[in-house]
């Protein structure tokens, strides 16, 4: 690092010195990084500075007033200013994407791979996402940019971590090749226990649509074919639609085509937002919670109301 660095240098502070590689600022960051080797006893310090020495490092001393310079330490603020705008231009899609997942489903958390508007294998410019998650017991949602051709390539593997190990010649990090598209008999029966443990409910299966009935009596019936062809419908105690979650490509949503109709009712039907689902019940059970216990909600309010009015229409009599 010493014979990369912008600046190799000895610099003493507070009775410690410090062999230091320092490299200036960038487009791509603002601030200089620093990396060193210190000690106080100057014997030691001694044969640091030898050894580079006897390697061709010649480290010459610098005072407070010239690290600075070499800092560019007065225009920082500028330099960080742009670079954070330029930064949150970058990450904004990636963060609604996430804000949404986090709210909705099992994801905590995010990782933005950023590659400066380009695709992350060839540079080439792009406004394509990519993103993947890991779940588990929570999950972590991970977002890069690829362009057209190479996010094609990524059909051939069978996760985007897989490929981009792949194209950068490492080992995948982690075990990425539990991939799951069309749901079978393995993803229906997680799914099952699931909602059975986390919903409180009695479940019915049939092919790949589970039923769940809650203590209330509402409904809440899973059609899980694919990643990419689901349906999530809250039913009242009369088998009444209440709201739906599905991935049916027929609104404009700014993430989509997963969308939610938090009412059915035909004013509200047609007033859709982005779901962030999955298509995956495991990831998508805060969402389908939230739904089913406002509606229950909802439900026992009217109750409520309507024996209030018939009590006031006895009271009358």
């Amino acid at each position: 690092m010493m014979r990369t660095a912008d600046s190799a240098h000895a610099y003493v502070a507070g009775g410690v010195f410090h062999f230091n590689a320092l490299f200036k600022h960038s487009k791509e960051f603002p601030a200089p990084r620093i990396y060193f080797m210190k000690g106080k006893d100057l014997l030691e310090v001694n044969k640091i500075g030898t050894y580079l020495q006897s390697n061709g490092i010649t480290l010459p001393p610098v005072h407070d007033g010239h690290l600075a310079t070499l800092l560019d330490d007065k225009d920082y603020p500028n330099r960080f200013q742009a670079w954070h705008a330029r930064r949150e231009e970058d990450v904004a899609p990636f963060r609604g994407l996430l804000d949404g997942r986090v709210k909705n489903t099992a994801v905590e958390k995010g990782m933005w791979l950023s590659s400066g508007g380009g695709c992350l294998v060839c540079g080439n410019k792009t406004e394509l996402m990519s993103t993947t998650t890991l779940i588990a017991k929570s999950g972590l949602m991970i977002g890069l940019q690829l362009c057209e051709h190479h996010e094609n390539e990524t059909k051939d593997h069978t996760s985007l971590l897989n490929y981009i190990a792949n194209k950068m010649g490492i080992p995948a990090p982690l075990l990425v090749d539990a991939k799951i598209h069309h749901h079978d008999n393995r993803t229906i029966t997680i799914s099952c226990e699931a909602i059975k443990v986390e919903l409180d409910c009695t479940i019915e299966v049939k092919e790949k649509t589970i039923t769940a009935l809650r203590k209330s009596g509402f409904r809440i019936i899973l059609r899980q074919d694919s990643l990419s062809d689901y349906a999530y419908n809250i039913q009242d105690p009369t088998k009444k639609q209440i709201s739906r979650i599905d991935s049916a490509n027929h609104h404009k949503v700014a993430y989509g085509p997963d969308h939610i109709h938090r009412s059915l009712t035909k004013s509200k039907k047609n007033k859709v937002e982005s779901s962030f689902t999955y298509g995956f019940a495991i990831a998508d059970l805060k969402i389908i919670r939230k739904l089913v216990e406002d509606a229950e909600a909802n439900w026992e309010a009217a109750a409520v109301d309507k024996n209030d009015l018939n009590d006031n229409n006895s009271d009358s009599e």
